[in-house]
C-alpha cells in the first residue's frame, strides 16, 4: 500500500460514494487508476477476513 492507497481510502472514508472519476481528478491520476487501485484494497481486505 503507497501514499495513493492511503488517500483514496481517506477519500472514501470521509465519503464513500466519492465517483472515481472525482478521486482521480483530486489525486492526478487516471479513472482507471483509481478502479484498479480500489478492486485491488477490496480484494486483499476480503482475503485478511477469510
Amino acid at each position: 500500500m503507497d501514499e495513493i492507497d492511503k488517500k483514496i481510502i481517506e477519500i472514501l472514508k470521509e465519503d464513500s460514494r466519492t465517483p472515481f472519476l472525482k478521486i482521480a481528478e483530486m489525486l492526478g491520476i487516471s479513472e482507471g487508476a483509481v478502479r484498479n487501485r480500489v478492486k485491488r484494497l477490496m480484494e486483499k481486505f476480503q482475503n485478511l477476513k477469510t
